[in-house]
């Protein structure tokens, strides 16, 4: 199962192979974990690693195959960070929330924001998609991106505002 794709495994998990989704959670809970704490305290980010696969389970029949997986996964991720901030009556910052530095638009449901962010992503430059990608769903820094890619962190910096404000223009919202 190791070989498929996350679009493929969630495909199996939706026809009811629960190896699928063991495989998708030992794939990316670690990454989900790490952006959590970034957001949290530690017990908190654990509790809600665990709400962010379960509503995976209980949502895995309103996923489409034919878009991106991961940005599904971090919106929902992001959906269980304000439903916290919520909870809590706190005043995490939506850029906080958001942080894909992040895109906030008033988008009507979670799996329309998916389906735009998605299709947005796929109409940026190869490289802005890459350094993007990289650094808000593999959370790599922006150091480490800089080698992959051969250029300057600054550059690094540079490709990725860029490539954020062609989303931010693509998705018709531009506040923040």
């Amino acid at each position: 199962m190791t070989n498929f794709s996350d679009e493929e495994l969630m495909s199996h998990y939706q026809s009811g192979d629960v190896r699928a989704f063991e495989c998708l959670y030992e794939r990316h809970a670690g990454r989900v974990l790490r952006f959590l704490r970034k957001k949290t305290n530690p017990e908190s980010a654990h509790d809600l690693l665990q709400e962010v696969f379960l509503k995976v389970h209980r949502s895995r029949h309103q996923y489409s195959a034919q878009y991106p997986f991961l940005p599904w996964l971090f919106a929902i991720t992001r959906n269980a960070l304000a439903d916290l901030a919520r909870l809590n009556e706190t005043k995490v910052a939506r850029n906080s929330i958001a942080d894909l530095e992040m895109l906030e638009v008033a988008i009507p449901s979670q799996e329309a924001w998916t389906e735009e962010l998605s299709l947005a992503l796929k109409c940026l430059p190869t490289h802005q998609r890459r350094a993007i990608e990289l650094r808000y769903l593999s959370d790599w820094t922006f150091e480490k991106i800089a080698e992959d890619i051969k250029t300057t962190p600054l550059n690094v910096r540079q490709i990725i505002s860029r490539g954020i404000k062609k989303l931010r223009s693509a998705l018709g919202g531009s506040r923040g």
